[in-house]
């Protein structure tokens, strides 16, 4: 008998580079969209879909978001740190963590939001019976971060077949959003050094045949820089404060930023 996924993993922990100057004081997750930290509204999409327990891999500044979030209890969940250094890549963080893994958990990156389904996306991912899924936006539209530009390619199945740019390719069906389900036994297929979700996880995942797509026509929106920022204060205006209850409704001050 399986059961509900209740376990959300979030990457957390660089730099926010493009991000600058508001990265050169804040982590990437507390930058702030309509006066709340945008890892606010994460953690209220994770709440709604029935996430009990969110970890959170830090390395810049971690002591910012610890002492924001606590132990979960004023937003309604449980929330776990596994603190890292600045230069530890993504896989990683993950690695680093797997004694606080769920068998199976999902990850996110810190800086996409989307608009999670995850009973669907779980139901998908068990008839796949890999050790993996990525959610794939389908990007008919251009929609995508970079336009039409693409790095999915997928089989009759739905699994994937590679991942990265290929310029030329017709194959090329869609792009990465940054959620993920994963099971636990996918951090033994990590190398001991230093290594990523992007070059060292999801390729060899690829290589194994282990990798699902679960595509989506539903828009992503990110922050990563000041003009995409803009843009997702527009789309989440009507998801303020109210949406979360009690105590987790906070408002962030960010005083000396544009």
């Amino acid at each position: 008998m399986t059961t509900r996924i209740r376990q959300a993993v979030i990457l957390a922990g660089g730099r926010g580079e493009r991000l600058r100057p508001l990265t050169d004081s804040l982590p990437k997750p507390m930058v702030p969209v309509n006066g709340r930290p945008f890892l606010e509204y994460l953690v209220d999409l994770l709440k709604r879909n029935g996430i009990a327990e969110i970890v959170l891999l830090l390395g810049y500044l971690p002591d910012m978001i610890m002492d924001h979030f606590g132990d979960g209890a004023d937003f309604g969940v449980k929330i776990r740190y596994s603190v890292g250094t600045v230069e530890d890549e993504t896989a990683t963080r993950v690695r680093n963590a797997r004694d606080m893994l769920d068998d199976v958990f999902l990850l996110m990156y810190c800086d996409n939001y989307w608009p999670l389904d995850l009973a669907d996306m779980e139901r998908h991912y068990r008839r796949s019976g890999l050790l993996g899924m990525m959610t794939v936006y389908n990007n008919a539209d251009g929609k995508g971060e970079y336009g039409f530009r693409n790095n999915v390619e997928l089989d009759a199945e739905g699994r994937v077949l590679a991942y990265g740019p290929t310029p030329g390719s017709a194959a090329i069906q869609g792009v990465d959003i940054g959620f993920f389900i994963l099971n636990r036994e996918t951090v033994a297929l990590l190398p001991s050094h230093n290594c990523s979700i992007q070059n060292d996880l999801l390729p060899r995942l690829i290589e194994k045949g282990q990798l699902a797509a679960y595509r989506t026509d539903r828009h992503y929106h990110t922050i990563t820089t000041p003009g995409l920022l803009k843009n997702i204060e527009r789309i989440l205006g009507g998801r303020g404060g109210s949406s979360l209850s009690g105590r987790g409704a906070r408002r962030f001050l960010i005083v000396g930023l544009a």
